[in-house]
């Protein structure tokens, strides 16, 4: 798969892609680390400093980025699709939005069940280190060079 047909567009409310994406968040290998409530998609296109961006491969969703600031900190986490694993999707879509960052993100964290190798890896791969425990979570913390 080329990469270079990776797209994000930012979720906003009434989006047709919303539906796919909640299936997707419904997926097992999903749905083993992560669970939506039925008011998400209304909580990431209508609340301040929260942002979701679906990714997109040939204009289909195929997995989204959540991420929330506060202050100079963004909290962060992505998802893909099983289908579309392992074909390098979820580390162009993160070096995509790095790249849309405001000045004013200086710290990007990320807590990882301790099981998700991959996602470990991942982020270990993109500069984040790890900072911290909290039960069978790591944080990951990256700093942002502005």
């Amino acid at each position: 798969m080329n990469t270079s047909s990776v797209e994000l567009e930012r979720a906003v409310r009434g989006d047709t892609d919303l539906d796919e994406l909640l299936r997707i968040s419904r997926e097992p290998s999903v749905l083993r680390y992560l669970s939506l409530s039925d008011n998400y998609f209304n909580y990431v296109t209508e609340t301040e400093g929260v942002y979701y961006y679906k990714i997109m491969v040939d204009r289909v969703p195929v997995g989204g980025i959540h991420g929330e600031t506060d202050g100079n900190v963004l909290y962060l986490s992505v998802c893909v699709s099983e289908k579309y694993r392992r074909l390098g999707i979820a580390e162009t879509s993160l070096m995509k939005y790095f790249a849309m960052l405001p000045d004013t993100v200086k710290t990007i964290e990320v807590s990882i069940e301790e099981t998700n190798i991959p996602s470990r890896r991942l982020f270990e791969k993109l500069g984040f280190r790890a900072a911290g425990w909290d039960q069978e979570l790591i944080t990951y913390r990256k700093r942002v060079s502005q």
